[in-house]
């Protein structure tokens, strides 16, 4: 199976549910390593690491909410700690 996207890692903004979640679900399909943030459901943004870590890649979620600005600073740091790069942003 062809992967486009292995060896690249993309943050997915509101990537907990709804269109943010689909995005989420196919970059880990195409064999991305996901970084995705999400507001207020802890417990279902960690159902959505485990369903996408089935991938074999990495995932992880950050709680930031870009309708409060002052969740956000530090995300990116964040993300280029943990996964050493960024490659694809996705403001959702």
């Amino acid at each position: 199976m062809r992967n486009p996207l292995r060896g690249k890692t993309a943050l997915v903004t509101g990537g907990s549910r709804g269109i943010g979640a689909a995005i989420v679900r196919r970059m880990a399909k195409e064999g991305a390593d996901v970084a995705f943030t999400y507001s207020k459901s802890a417990k279902a943004a960690a159902v959505l690491v485990k369903e996408v870590s089935a991938y074999g890649i990495k995932a992880k979620a950050y709680r930031a909410d870009g309708a409060v600005p002052k969740s956000m600073p530090g995300l990116v740091g964040n993300v280029l700690k943990d996964f050493g790069r960024l490659d694809i942003l996705v403001n959702n």
